[in-house]
């Protein structure tokens, strides 16, 4: 989700999303990897944002450069898509129980939210994905919003963030920080973006992103 560039914009998480054809529940795409990455910082989803926001013993989870790479490939097979019909899209990545990545369908959001639809049953989810649709100047669309991780926080997974002008993001639901995995241009972009007069850091803490968006 990216929010509106105004002090009084309001956020709402947009359920009523479409679809895609191919299966919204379904990997979409799998990938030889090594042994599924332990992961003892994931939480039930149930658990308040107050309460993870408030465990000082919480660790950045990890992650591998097969994940990454795994990651870009895919964000930047649907960003041409997001970015032409102005669309976010979005799902959940993982692990099958034979160690391979893979990512649950996109479903079809809203230019500016999307909620993904429930992973299969056999993949332990380790990860949220979505784009951030076509370039739009009256939104922050470069960077995650305070929102995107706050919804990660809530899960205990991380996330990964794609932007109008090519960028991808690492949201770390325990650290509660997203850092650019690389910049402008490094996924498919759209034609139209220009370069955001409200520099753009490599990273940004919850905190910093509530003062960037307020």
């Amino acid at each position: 989700m990216h929010i509106l560039k105004s002090s009084i914009a309001l956020v709402l998480l947009l359920s009523a999303c479409e679809a895609l054809p191919i299966g919204g529940a379904q990997p979409l795409l799998t990938s030889s990897a090594p042994a599924p990455i332990a992961n003892s910082a994931l939480t039930s989803s149930s658990q308040s944002l107050s309460t993870i926001e408030t465990n000082p013993d919480r660790q950045p989870q990890p992650r591998s450069a097969a994940e990454v790479a795994f990651m870009k490939a895919q964000l930047n097979a649907i960003q041409p898509r997001s970015i032409a019909e102005d669309r976010e899209y979005c799902g959940y990545l993982g692990r099958l129980p034979n160690g391979d990545f893979a990512i649950s369908g996109p479903k079809r959001g809203q230019p500016a939210g999307c909620t993904p639809n429930n992973p299969p049953a056999n993949m332990r989810v380790i990860a949220s994905y979505h784009t951030h649709a076509a370039y739009a100047p009256r939104y922050d669309s470069e960077v995650p919003s305070s929102t995107d991780l706050e919804g990660d926080i809530t899960e205990g997974i991380n996330g990964y963030v794609s932007t109008p002008g090519g960028r991808l993001w690492f949201t770390d639901g325990a650290a509660q920080s997203t850092t650019q995995i690389c910049g402008i241009g490094c996924l498919a972009a759209d034609p139209r973006f220009r370069p955001e007069p409200n520099p753009v850091k490599q990273s940004y803490s919850l905190a910093a992103l509530r003062q960037r968006q307020n």
